[in-house]
């Protein structure tokens, strides 16, 4: 199933991609290439399923639990695409191919960041012809969730399901080295993306998508200690 067209996705509180792809934007108003945009926001899109238990995830592989319109366009899409690739049979769906399939992931979300104000969309054209527009960070927006996970990183925040994903998916973008944090808050981030010392705090459903993430290879895309 393909991708619509990029329209205001939904009016509620952002969602786990949409904080992603706020992470991932710079104050110049380009954006982190490096840390693979479309796959990484695509593995929060799945993250987002699990936290609302339209989905589980067993190793690396998806299956739907709850199909029913969500009013979140995105969402709905994500939804329709992956009930196509179960069948009747709702067989599950492997991740990593149904992740690099998801190639307007970024630009959707980076759209639903301009209809609330937290991107300033600058229209540009490279040579007076190409595209190459700019979305500038509502710095505090986007101040607010580096500060959050700094807390994180430094046992200052309890660590719940949205951080555990959100911090999984920082750590294996490698966001994580561009975004500043020091060697020991790496090592932390990491421990928590890996599953390692949560406990019962984030439950199951998440603790498998932690999984998941990690056992992507397209997402891994690390590299440094």
């Amino acid at each position: 199933m393909g991708q619509t067209g990029l329209v205001a996705e939904f009016a509620n509180p952002l969602a786990l991609p949409d904080e992603l792809a706020l992470l991932m934007c710079k104050d110049n108003g380009t954006y982190y290439v490096s840390a693979n945009p479309n796959t990484a926001t695509a593995a929060a899109e799945i993250g987002e399923l699990a936290l609302r238990d339209r989905v589980e995830l067993a190793g690396r592989a998806v299956r739907l639990v709850d199909t029913a319109s969500s009013g979140l366009p995105w969402m709905d899409r994500s939804l329709a695409d992956l009930q196509q690739r179960a069948g009747r049979a709702n067989r599950p769906v492997e991740l990593s191919g149904w992740l690099q399939g998801r190639t307007g992931a970024f630009a959707t979300h980076r759209m639903v960041l301009v209809e609330h104000g937290l991107l300033r969309r600058e229209h540009r054209k490279f040579l007076g012809v190409l595209p190459d527009d700019r979305y500038y960070p509502e710095r505090a927006a986007r101040g607010a969730l580096l500060t959050e996970l700094r807390e994180v990183a430094v046992d200052e925040r309890p660590v719940d399901g949205r951080l555990a994903l959100l911090t999984a998916l920082v750590y294996r973008s490698g966001l994580l080295y561009l975004l500043g944090f020091d060697r020991a808050q790496r090592t932390r981030l990491k421990t928590i993306a890996e599953a390692e010392d949560l406990g019962n705090t984030v439950g199951t459903a998440v603790t498998a998508a932690l999984v998941a993430i990690t056992a992507v290879p397209a997402v891994i895309v690390v590299a440094g200690g």
